[in-house]
């Protein structure tokens, strides 16, 4: 298992929509708005790195109102 925590930054006003939008997946544990240089901290758990790959190409940067990502593995 693979966890994996990942900071994002959002077109302005959209933070609340894509934390109800990435609830709805998945491998998704924890959404939150946050205040700083991020909108939004998520934690997501993904079966290994291949998989961690595949969900952050296809169902992170697929959403047209995130518009930067940081990814940080826990060890």
């Amino acid at each position: 298992m693979v966890t994996a925590f990942i900071l994002a930054t959002t077109k302005t006003g959209k933070e609340k929509e894509v934390v109800e939008r990435l609830m709805k997946i998945d491998e998704i544990k924890e959404a939150y708005n946050v205040y700083g240089d991020y909108d939004v901290l998520i934690k997501a758990e993904t079966r290994d790195l291949d998989n961690l790959n595949e969900f952050l190409m296809k169902k992170i940067r697929e959403i047209p109102e995130i518009a930067m990502t940081t990814t940080m593995i826990g060890l």
